[in-house]
């Protein structure tokens, strides 16, 4: 499944000096330096423990961020409904243009002597403006999704340092974009 870890992490290269530079910038790295928990934790090895774990971090489905957005769509919710009351009618809908904005805001624990002393709070956004999506729906619960384009931007941040920026022009999508072992079930409730 695609994550956004193949999004923001591909292409990324000495990932461990931006993670130190952008905390030196957001002062962390100083305030580590006057007895904190960084220092305590030893400084010189926390970028690198953090670039190591920020693909867990990322570990974000993109199918789960787009579900995420169709939970507010009434057009697609109508649909699943009318499909789980018409069992083993498989049922197609093309979506229009759209933008999905997500925002995740994860932490690594930072753990000394089996005791968590600080967390290091990140934010990730993104934002995806998908063109010629189509669902395939069967009983209720989406299937498949068969992609289009994608356009696609977004950040990842650690207290206020920007860590990753990236931005993409529109990506052909052929094929079909896998939803997991299970279909995909949306909040028929509004």
């Amino acid at each position: 499944m695609v994550t956004l870890s193949h999004f923001f992490l591909a292409g990324q290269v000495d990932l461990a000096k931006r993670i130190k530079d952008g905390l030196v910038k957001e002062g962390i790295a100083v305030s580590a330096g006057g007895g904190g928990a960084l220092a305590m934790l030893g400084w010189p090895m926390v970028p690198k423990a953090i670039a190591g774990q920020l693909s867990t971090l990322l570990d974000i489905g993109l199918p789960d961020i787009l579900i995420g957005g169709w939970n507010k769509a009434y057009a697609l919710r109508q649909q699943l409904q009318k499909s789980a009351k018409t069992p083993g009618k498989e049922m197609f809908l093309q979506l229009k243009e759209h933008k999905i904005t997500s925002t995740h805001a994860p932490y690594l624990a930072l753990i000394k002597n089996g005791k968590e002393v600080a967390r290091l709070p990140f934010s990730i956004s993104v934002e995806l403006v998908l063109q010629g999506a189509v669902l395939r729906i069967l009983d209720g619960e989406i299937r498949e999704i068969q992609t289009g384009q994608i356009k696609a931007k977004g950040s990842v941040r650690c207290g206020g340092a920007l860590l990753i920026e990236k931005e993409f022009e529109p990506i052909k999508v052929p094929g079909t974009m896998e939803v997991g072992a299970k279909p995909i079930t949306l909040r028929l409730s509004a």
